[in-house]
């Protein structure tokens, strides 16, 4: 359980990361129009991974009849979570929906990257 948490923490702390570097190099390179979306979308993403991780956390102290049960309740409620998200920021038309999109799309980013470094360091 101890590397879970290791895990969700190191992985928490290189997303909020990550969105500093994509917001300084938006900043940097004066695509500001970007710079809403982008830091919204990630913030969601990291509330998304969060949520995810309480509910793993819980679900192993289930049996695994419930326990499948309410992962899956979680997947829908996630789901929905990120669908009104979506809406809202749709409301808004000074906020960039691609960079919103491509924030809450972060996570998959940095799977990939530490998938790549994992595989060079062998």
């Amino acid at each position: 359980m101890e590397a879970f948490y290791t895990y969700v923490k190191a992985t928490i702390c290189k997303l909020i990361g990550f969105t500093c570097i994509v917001t300084a190099v938006l900043l940097l390179g004066g695509w500001w129009q970007y710079i809403s979306g982008w830091c919204i979308g990630s913030g969601l993403n990291i509330v998304y991974f969060f949520m995810l991780s309480s509910r793993s956390v819980r679900a192993l102290k289930l049996p695994p009849e419930q326990a499948a049960a309410f992962i899956r309740g979680g997947a829908v409620f996630r789901l929905i979570f990120v669908c009104l998200a979506v809406i809202v920021i749709l409301q808004f038309p000074s906020i960039s929906l691609g960079a919103a999109v491509a924030g809450i799309f972060s996570y998959r980013v940095l799977i990939f990257a530490d998938v790549l470094t994992a595989r060079f360091r062998r």
